[in-house]
């Protein structure tokens, strides 16, 4: 298959990223989040992603960015995908949950907060100054709520112990955790130690020994996985992401076209 210039059959899953506007600037930040681009989709368009998308089979979505709620049509844009059925969830650094969240949360099949360590100070160093308190009360929102939490961890090679301290806030809210192994590509630097990956398989399991059940893997298969191709593997089981300005990623397809052809 050649991914530049496939066009998907299905799909079953949507990933919208729906703008590249960020309040974070995140040294590891896979897609090099900030600014919003000049050519995002507006409103009425990503409305009309959801329709092709679940005209073509989608069942459930997943609304990211940048910062998903930088945007502030993000809520009817959410809420759309929600009026249509679609199992909807949202991956936030927890950035006015809060505040504009209310009308949508309930709704939510999960709530994604970035969370990448129990120490505001380690976090804050990574993220921004008050960035863990603005994550830390997302959680405290979604779950207050009843709506279930996964906890996003971005994880280097030398912070694999800063998962005891995640699990511990996961465990006490009732949320899960979704480990993310740090990325190599964008702004992201190379991961130090070639034991990286088992050392984290450690980990897991030693915190599942403790903890119970409480890791989750991917669902959306949004992040790409080291090592692999992923956006060709991805697209040819369904899961489709959309970049804000309609590309389907890993093509030079946009998302639009498919009406013509649906």
């Amino acid at each position: 298959m050649e991914i530049e210039t496939y066009t998907p059959s299905r799909i079953s899953h949507l990933n919208a990223e729906v703008t590249r506007a960020c309040n974070l600037r995140c040294d590891y930040c896979f897609n090099s989040s900030g600014k919003r681009l000049p050519n995002e989709l507006d409103t009425g368009e990503w409305k009309s992603v959801i329709d092709i998308a679940q005209r073509y089979g989608a069942r459930s979505s997943l609304f990211i960015g940048g910062e998903v709620l930088v945007r502030k049509d993000s809520p009817d844009i959410i809420g759309y995908s929600l009026e249509k059925g679609l199992e909807t969830s949202i991956l936030t650094n927890g950035y006015k949950l809060g505040e504009i969240g209310k009308n949508f949360v309930r709704g939510l099949k999960r709530v994604q907060v970035s969370l990448d360590s129990a120490s505001p100070l380690t976090h804050d160093a990574m993220r921004g100054e008050g960035s863990w308190r603005v994550g830390r009360d997302a959680i405290d929102f979604a779950r207050n709520y009843d709506v279930p939490v996964e906890i996003s961890a971005t994880v280097s090679g030398d912070r694999v112990d800063e998962l005891e301290g995640i699990a511990g806030i996961a465990y006490a809210t009732g949320s899960k955790v979704l480990v993310r192994p740090l990325q190599t590509t964008g702004r992201a630097s190379m991961d130090a130690g070639r034991n990286f990956v088992k050392a984290l398989e450690k980990k897991v399991n030693q915190l599942s020994d403790a903890f119970g059940d409480i890791f989750v893997e991917d669902f959306a298969k949004y992040v790409p996985v080291l090592g692999s191709n992923h956006d060709n593997t991805v697209l040819q089981q369904g899961f489709v992401t959309v970049l804000p300005d309609g590309t389907i990623r890993g093509t030079n397809k946009k998302i639009l076209q498919l009406e013509k052809v649906a």
